[in-house]
């Protein structure tokens, strides 16, 4: 049984794992199996501090023991789960866990720069220890059917992704709920995004992607009106519409995280997402420039 920790409680996904992996509070097809959340540091929050003592008590209701510093996790744990709100915090979070050989999940966003994308990447490399990231959405239920049946499609040409876009100051343009739509995006069309452009008003953003292959893609961001996630794939032999239920979305990602954490595999390949980290950050660049194209290359 693997052991692990929850830094930052900041975020509502500290409550939602911790009952999974403990088999509380959820109804028994939600658990999730192999691990279980022994200890946790509620930390700080750059964005939300107002919820970490609500949040605070349903993780300690859950069966968790609460420390007064990440040091103090270290001793207790198998692997780490990076849990803050902000993609801010994450490089500070994650970094003695990693240089201290301890496996690490990042929540989303897994940063909001992507110098601090490629320094967490590189400080895994360095200590030879795994670390990843994945939005709850790619492992969802209608995604992954969705994926299993393409051998009958035949090849994806290209795809549409749809869903929530609400900003936040502290997790700029798509990295705060618009990160969902973009690696459902990635989680279909792989890597090799070369550049994108952003057509952006008030109510909705729709972010157009090049791929090296030659294919495009679209993500359409809403921030008014429904809200709904969803997929739109061009096959060879078919056009598929698929509605995203969240139904499964936390129980299936706690499922992955253990998984990677079993076998020290990465259920996301880091590079892809450093990949998805430069095509939000290519997409904000664009809207700033009224929607001229702009180079993932070119995103330091």
């Amino acid at each position: 049984m693997l052991r692990l920790g929850i830094v930052d409680f900041d975020s509502s996904h500290a409550v939602e794992f911790a009952r999974r992996f403990n088999h509380a509070g959820v109804t028994a097809d939600q658990f999730v199996d192999g691990a279980r959340v022994v200890a946790g540091w509620p930390g700080s929050s750059q964005m939300a501090p107002e919820r970490i003592p609500g949040f605070t008590s349903d993780v300690k209701a859950a069966g968790v023991e609460l420390v007064d510093s990440p040091e103090a996790l270290m001793d207790r744990i198998d692997a780490v789960l990076i849990l803050s709100l902000a993609g801010d915090a994450h490089l500070e979070r994650v970094r003695p866990f990693l240089e201290a050989g301890i496996p690490a999940y990042v929540d989303k966003p897994f940063a909001s720069t992507a110098s601090d994308a490629d320094e967490m990447v590189r400080l895994s490399r360095e200590h030879d220890v795994l670390m990843w990231q994945g939005s709850a959405v790619r492992f969802c239920s209608s995604v992954t059917q969705y994926k299993a049946s393409w051998d009958r499609l035949g090849r994806l040409h290209g795809a549409v992704s749809f869903g929530p876009a609400k900003r936040a100051a502290g997790n700029p343009g798509l990295f705060h709920y618009g990160i969902h739509p973009t690696e459902m995006l990635f989680a279909v069309m792989g890597r090799g995004c070369q550049r994108v452009t952003n057509a952006c008003v008030d109510g909705a953003e729709v972010v157009t992607g090049w791929w090296s292959d030659g294919r495009v893609a679209t993500l359409r961001g809403n921030r008014t009106g429904s809200t709904a996630y969803g997929i739109l794939g061009f096959h060879e032999h078919g056009v598929v519409r698929r509605h995203v239920s969240l139904r499964d979305a936390y129980r299936n990602l706690c499922r992955a995280i253990v998984q990677g954490f079993e076998t020290g595999q990465p259920p996301v390949d880091p590079e892809e997402t450093l990949e998805v980290t430069r095509f939000i950050l290519a997409a904000a660049a664009s809207e700033a420039r009224g929607g001229e194209p702009v180079a993932l290359l070119d995103i330091a």
